[in-house]
């Protein structure tokens, strides 16, 4: 088993030295988390919002992906909405600290029908622990440190009953590694494309079904695919499931504990290689809404 973990650390920071990488975490909330994947989501709902949330993705495993996020979104005017959010990713060696701030813009097509286009600026600050790597490559002699300048763009189109989200949360490329005791190590995050969308729909005035999905293009890896279905009941609480093309399976629950308050838990079965050592784990997620 120790040996199996070690490897699959060795096969994680070989896939971070590659041409490209995980963009950004992935999370069973997604639909519940736009704010960090389109910045053209902020000031699009009626209420102020604040997210917080934790996720294990291999638990059990000793330095498995693991990720805690906190981001809000309000209206500054009828026209203008602000997001901010904070997320940090750890990955075996890496950590990686994300600091952006969204903003969007409305333009009203009529009485029901909203698009918002928006702009995230920022960055990321990227560490990497390598003493932990039991190699003899030159690579261990230093730690590496950046920060990783970004901006983002994306639209929101909304109505009733749908929603259309297009994005390119990080437009600049990202370098993690540079040159290290006279040996090039370097990688670079690509563009990243996302484009997905929902349908609210109402069986009765008690239950409503909700289908979505998100894809994810990134230039040399393979294509990413979310796709989700659950249900509202009462208004007040939704069940469901997502799946994660070639990777999980996730059962997810949401309950309002209070007008002001929601409360999310899921977990995420992995379905990909990495099952062998991981059932997958567990996110969390808390709402407040004002």
């Amino acid at each position: 088993m120790k040996k199996v973990i070690k490897a699959l650390g060795v096969a994680a920071i070989l896939f971070s030295l590659s041409a490209s990488a995980q963009q950004t975490p992935n999370y069973s909330f997604w639909r519940q988390n736009m704010n960090l994947l389109n910045p053209a989501y902020a000031g699009s709902t009626e209420k102020t919002e604040v997210n917080l949330t934790f996720r294990d993705q291999w638990n059990g495993v000793d330095g498995g992906p693991r990720t805690q996020s906190i981001h809000g979104q309000t209206s500054l005017t009828d026209k203008m909405g602000l997001g901010l959010s904070i997320e940090q990713d750890r990955v075996f060696i890496q950590r990686e600290t994300n600091l952006f701030a969204n903003f969007s813009y409305k333009l009203q097509i009529n009485d029901k029908h909203d698009i918002y286009l928006g702009i995230k600026a920022g960055g990321s600050f990227f560490s990497a622990d390598l003493n932990n790597l039991q190699t003899a490559d030159p690579i261990n002699a230093k730690e590496p440190n950046r920060f990783n300048p970004n901006v983002g763009v994306g639209a929101y189109y909304k109505q009733e009953k749908f929603f259309v989200s297009l994005s390119a949360p990080r437009l600049l490329k990202a370098k993690r590694y540079e040159e290290i005791s006279g040996t090039s190590q370097e990688a670079a995050d690509e563009m990243l494309v996302m484009l997905g969308g929902g349908y609210f729909y109402n069986i009765n005035d008690n239950i409503q079904l909700i289908p979505a999905v998100m894809a994810r293009y990134v230039g040399g890896s393979p294509f990413g695919l979310d796709a989700s279905l659950s249900a509202r009941f009462y208004d007040k609480f939704e069940l469901g499931g997502n799946y994660r093309l070639n990777d999980s399976a996730s059962l997810l629950a949401t309950f309002q504990v209070a007008e002001t308050l929601d409360l999310g838990f899921a977990y995420e079965f992995t379905t990909s290689d990495v099952n062998e050592v991981t059932t997958g784990g567990p996110e969390l997620l808390l709402k407040l809404k004002f």
